[in-house]
């Protein structure tokens, strides 16, 4: 199989799920080590995480990111800040603060993503910094107008491919599914609306088993040069926009613990491309 490189990777917990779901450093290496994941771009985990705490909650789940990028540094080249609208003022001070004490190059912002999260984008914007955003609406299209010196990853939807090419600061993430469940990806007219270098692999662990993609990408008709752009050619210049230094390993990492596949790969038993697995 050829390399991996994961554009939306995420470490830490979700609470509010029955089974709740997530995955710790260790296990986040052990299923890179499995399916050719060389280096990822890490980040807290979506909706649900533990917030009892408050803004002291999002903070130590920042530095989970920020540690496994000092650990694992050509695993981990770049992280990024969880934002919590909710917050208000004290969330736009946790994002300012993670992005300058523990030098996350972004943030990452969950659904509902909606106006409210624009002072945590113009955080982010201000740096020039790296923002991951669930969300591929008009409100997406105003937000890409409105911050041209920051970067964007949004899912590549048909809305996003058809609406959200003509910005050359979008990149457009493969995910399980291009439009909902059932929805097939066809690689070669999504390359044809938003140009084949801007296409990149999200895994979006811990919630999906990515092995499906894996095998829809690796069989899909399309080009062997293509499929190497979206695995990951293309995510390289924008990781090394924000570490200039970093290079993709040469070989694959090798996994920190040997974990039973029933632990390491359980999954929904009413949707099997969902993982269960709660770390």
């Amino acid at each position: 199989m050829r390399p991996y490189i994961d554009c939306h990777n995420h470490i830490g917990r979700t609470i509010n799920r029955v089974p709740p779901v997530g995955q710790n450093t260790s296990m986040c290496l052990a299923r890179f080590a499995e399916t050719n994941i060389y280096s990822a771009i890490s980040m807290p985990t979506a909706v649900g995480s533990p917030i009892n705490r408050g803004v002291d909650d999002i903070w130590d789940q920042n530095q989970v990111i920020s540690r496994a990028c000092q650990s694992f540094p050509d695993r981990f080249p770049i992280g990024l800040a969880l934002i919590e609208p909710r917050f208000g003022e004290k969330g736009v001070e946790e994002v300012e603060r993670a992005m300058s004490e523990l030098n996350l190059a972004g943030i990452v912002g969950h659904p509902p993503v909606r106006e409210d999260a624009i002072p945590f984008i113009e955080v982010a914007a201000a740096r020039g910094g790296l923002c991951n955003l669930h969300l591929h609406d008009q409100l997406m299209v105003n937000i890409a107008q409105m911050f041209p010196q920051a970067q964007f990853i949004v899912h590549a939807s048909s809305y996003a491919s058809e609406n959200l090419a003509k910005f050359d600061n979008v990149w457009f993430e493969v995910v399980q599914y291009p439009d909902g469940r059932g929805s097939k990806w066809d690689f070669t007219a999504l390359a044809n609306k938003v140009g084949q270098e801007r296409i990149v692999f999200g895994a979006d662990l811990p919630y999906y088993d990515y092995r499906f993609l894996q095998k829809i990408l690796e069989t899909a008709d399309c080009s062997d040069q293509l499929k190497d752009r979206i695995a990951y050619q293309n995510i390289i210049p924008l990781i090394q926009h924000y570490n200039p230094n970093w290079q993709i390993p040469t070989e694959p990492i090798q996994s920190p613990r040997i974990y039973q596949d029933e632990h390491l790969w359980a999954c929904n038993t009413q949707h099997t491309d969902r993982l269960t697995v709660y770390a």
